[in-house]
């Protein structure tokens, strides 16, 4: 479980590294990666989840005079990408949960949900329509791992079934983390609640969100030596 969420943070850095890359910013994968675990890190200890995004965006532009409007664009669509995908994926769990007169429901907001945001990022942020489908690969190759990461933790509690449904409420609970802190509490919550709807051990489901938040936390203090030692960014050559 833990090295799927390393490797989901691994393809993270390099969703964002497109969208840098859009902007013309060549930023190097190393430089990008520590600047990403150094975010982790504010983002787990800081209510919210933007405080690390905030100070990428105060390094960058202290370091190489980048402009703070386009760093900002960059993250944000960066995190829109990933929310494209935790809607993409609900969706589609969905298929398995509901009755199938659901289905044509089902469809018809998966494929307005994926091209209104395509289209909106078209509309607003044209720079980034060559690296959206892309980023979007990344984005569900990213909530994929994250979802079999928690599955791993599941079964580790001795969980066999139900499955689809734990997904669902995972990622829905990885949306409403971005308002709380590092997610505390939300997952939490959200699992009290599906268990008086669905036939499931809470406390398990519980126990494994505390596990994955462990993991979290775990590799957001690899923000700490960055901190400590000092970031060094360095730049690529232009292609």
């Amino acid at each position: 479980a833990s090295l799927l969420f390393l490797a989901s943070q691994i393809i993270s850095t390099k969703r964002l590294e497109l969208y840098f890359k859009a902007n013309d910013f060549h930023l190097s994968f190393r430089s990008n990666l520590e600047l990403y675990f150094l975010g982790m890190f504010y983002n787990f200890f800081i209510p919210g989840g933007i405080g690390g995004d905030a100070y990428k965006v105060y390094l960058l532009n202290k370091n190489f005079g980048w402009s703070a409007k386009k760093i900002t664009s960059s993250l944000f669509n960066d995190r829109l990408s990933g929310l494209l995908a935790i809607c993409v994926l609900i969706l589609g769990f969905s298929f398995n949960l509901l009755e199938a007169k659901f289905f044509p429901i089902l469809f018809v907001l998966l494929v307005i949900g994926f091209f209104f945001t395509y289209f909106l990022t078209k509309k607003l942020f044209s720079s980034y329509t060559t690296v959206f489908f892309k980023a979007f690969f990344y984005s569900f190759l990213v909530q994929i791992l994250q979802v079999i990461s928690f599955i791993f933790l599941l079964k580790s509690l001795d969980v066999t079934d139900n499955f689809t449904i734990y997904a669902v409420v995972f990622l829905a609970s990885s949306v409403l983390s971005l308002i709380s802190f590092a997610g505390i509490g939300v997952r939490e919550m959200l699992f009290l609640q599906a268990s008086k709807w669905f036939s499931f051990k809470p406390e398990i489901l519980v126990s494994a969100s505390l596990l994955f938040t462990m993991i979290t936390a775990f590799f957001s203090l690899f923000g700490v030596i960055f901190q400590i030692r000092k970031l060094n960014l360095k730049l690529t050559e232009t292609p």
